[in-house]
C-alpha cells in the first residue's frame, strides 16, 4: 500500500469512527440493538429523533460544538495526511530495502571469539596436574 493510500485509509477510519460513535449511542437502546421488522420502517425516523433527543439531553455530547476547533482538527488531519513518509524515503535513499547480508565464516574474522572445547580443556588441566 502506498503512503498516500495508507494516509487516505487513516482519514476514512477517523471519519468512520465519528459516525460509528453516534450509531453506537443509538444502538444502546434495546429497540435499536437488533434488526427492526419492516412494519416499523414508517416510524423509524420518529423513533430515532426521540432517542437522539433523550441522548442529547441526558448524555455528554459527542462533539464539543466548537466548529472552529473542529475545523482546526480537520485541517491538521489533512495536512498530516499529505506529508511524505520520511522513514520510507530514507530506506529507499540509502537502499536499505535492497541490502542483503554478507555472511563470512567465523575463521575469516580476526576478532571473533573462539569457544574452548571442554574435552580439550580437561585434557590440558590433567596434563598440568601430571607435570607438577
Amino acid at each position: 500500500m502506498s503512503t498516500a493510500d495508507a494516509n487516505t485509509s487513516r482519514l476514512v477510519t477517523k471519519i468512520r469512527w465519528v459516525v460509528e460513535s453516534a450509531n453506537a449511542r443509538i444502538k444502546r437502546w434495546k429497540f435499536f440493538d437488533r434488526i427492526l421488522p419492516s412494519s416499523q420502517v414508517p416510524f423509524i425516523s420518529d423513533f430515532i429523533k426521540i432517542v437522539c433527543g433523550i441522548s442529547n439531553k441526558y448524555f455528554p455530547p459527542l462533539s464539543t460544538g466548537c466548529t472552529e476547533e473542529d475545523s482546526l482538527v480537520a485541517a491538521k488531519m489533512q495536512y498530516l495526511s499529505r506529508q511524505i513518509n520520511q522513514l520510507k524515503e530514507e530506506v529507499e535513499e540509502r537502499k536499505l530495502d535492497t541490502r542483503s547480508a554478507i555472511w563470512k565464516h567465523p575463521d575469516e574474522l580476526q576478532d571473533f571469539p573462539h569457544a574452548i572445547d571442554e574435552s580439550e580443556s580437561e585434557d590440558d588441566s590433567s596434563e598440568c596436574l601430571n607435570e607438577q
